[in-house]
């Protein structure tokens, strides 16, 4: 069952969310094994990297990967590696991570093959430990949007996307299937303008994506505007 935990704002939300990640990274440190996490991009994620950069005092053992990215040129201010770069390496203790970000194509099908091969072979059994999820006011998460053919992807971890409903029209994004056999899904949502959004998710709607995860998103963390509760 999806656990929902509602804070009273944003800056709350990114809080517990990276206090969340410190504490994963720090059990996966304390095992001694590697942790592979996909981040999301958008700004309550973004303000999430840079609390989480204050916390980590080691990263060796972190890999970083992307849920989605844009089709954009290296560097560009759409680009979420970039946005990851600027938020938590920027504000690193130490050393920070290794972020495998998606190759420079900026054709979707040749960036999709490219990070899948990537994927399958630098995550264990394609099992990622920790997936990040943000949700857009539309029900979308990563770049997986209701009603695309994206979303019936089975096979490839990552999937080509073209003709987004959200510019930039050329993206490349995890499938469902992976989302589903992360080891723990958490979903951020923040903002009045996603609470029909979320209170669909959490209903089951089937022509949200986020729905689709059904028990395999195990947690939401939102504020109360999200929720629509009054603060």
């Amino acid at each position: 069952m999806t656990r929902v935990r509602v804070f009273a704002d944003a800056e709350d939300v990114a809080s517990y969310a990276a206090d969340a990640l410190a504490w994963r990274i720090g059990d996966a440190r304390k095992a001694r094994r590697e942790v592979h996490i996909a981040l999301a991009g958008g700004s309550t994620p973004k303000r999430a990297y840079e609390l989480l950069a204050g916390i980590e005092g080691s990263w060796k053992h972190v890999h970083l990967w992307l849920g989605d990215e844009r089709c954009v040129p290296d560097g560009d201010p759409e680009q979420n590696a970039r946005m990851i770069r600027e938020s938590l390496f920027a504000n690193a203790r130490a050393e920070p991570p290794v972020l495998h970000a998606v190759p420079a194509p900026l054709v979707p099908e040749d960036a999709a093959w490219l990070y899948s091969l990537d994927v399958v072979r630098g995550v264990p059994d394609v099992v990622f430990d920790i997936v990040l999820l943000g949700m857009g006011p539309d029900g979308h998460t990563c770049s997986l949007f209701p009603g695309h053919p994206v979303l019936s992807v089975t096979e490839p971890p990552v999937a080509p996307v073209r003709e987004s409903p959200k510019p930039p029209p050329e993206r490349v994004t995890l499938t469902l299937p992976v989302l589903r056999r992360a080891r723990f899904t958490q979903l951020l949502v923040t903002g009045a303008d996603k609470h029909d959004a979320l209170a669909r998710t959490l209903a089951g709607d089937p022509d949200l994506p986020l729905a689709m995860l059904g028990e395999d998103l195990d947690e939401v963390a939102c504020d109360q505007a999200a929720r629509g509760e009054v603060g």
